[in-house]
């Protein structure tokens, strides 16, 4: 029994670790959000509550799972169900709702487009030109958007002017990284749940390897 216990130990601390690497992942993917877009800093934020969250979630379990405690194991459990639940539900809200995601990124587009300095000079340093060199577009919906399309137009390593929009490509990009967040959700999910059985099942041992020292003592 002492043998499966400390497997048991043994593996729910690695699970619990794989489980804290990927909050450190959401925390990393936050903080590259309100680097690159100052306009979606309410989702970066999110992002990082969340990544923070898993990793103090994470820390109990392996604290659990160190110090056996049963009890603890069985709050991880309950805390990773929770989890569980809201992130379903979350993804699932999300998913339905992508359409509605993508019109209010086309808004802030706008708002973007809309707020660059006149006249645009070539050396343009605003959001709408840091958009242009990251996707390699140009303008809302072409490069004719321009009188005399700024230097963020042309390609950094053929000197070639973009020709294609970036409203379309950005939301492409949008789009394609919101299914990619799913995902990616739905991995941290599964490995909740394979926490949450170890965690279980290492609560039970430890209760059992308790029971059997009481009645049968060495």
């Amino acid at each position: 029994m002492s043998c499966s216990t400390c497997c048991l130990k043994v593996l729910s601390i690695i699970w619990d670790i794989i489980y804290a690497l990927l909050g450190l992942v959401l925390v990393a993917l936050g903080v590259h959000i309100i680097i690159k877009f100052e306009h979606f800093n309410t989702a970066a934020f999110v992002i990082i509550a969340i990544g923070v969250i898993v990793i103090l979630a994470a820390q109990f379990g392996t604290l659990a799972a160190w110090r056996e405690s049963s009890n603890m194991n069985k709050s991880f459990v309950v805390i990773l169900l929770i989890l569980v639940v809201l992130q379903v539900l979350s993804v699932g809200f999300f998913w339905v709702f992508q359409n509605s995601l993508l019109i209010n990124v086309d808004k802030t587009f706008d708002q973007l487009w809309h707020d660059q300095p006149v006249p645009i000079k070539p050396g343009n340093q605003s959001q709408i030109a840091s958009i242009e060199r990251w996707l390699d577009c140009c303008g809302n919906v072409g490069s004719t958007d321009y009188i005399l399309p700024p230097n963020s137009c042309y390609n950094s390593e053929t000197d070639k002017l973009n020709i294609e929009g970036c409203r379309q490509k950005f939301l492409d990009f949008i789009a394609e990284r919101w299914t990619w967040f799913n995902y990616f959700s739905l991995i941290v999910i599964g490995v909740e749940l394979i926490c949450a059985l170890l965690a279980y099942v290492l609560a039970n041992s430890i209760v059992n390897r308790w029971r059997r020292s009481k009645y049968f003592p060495k």
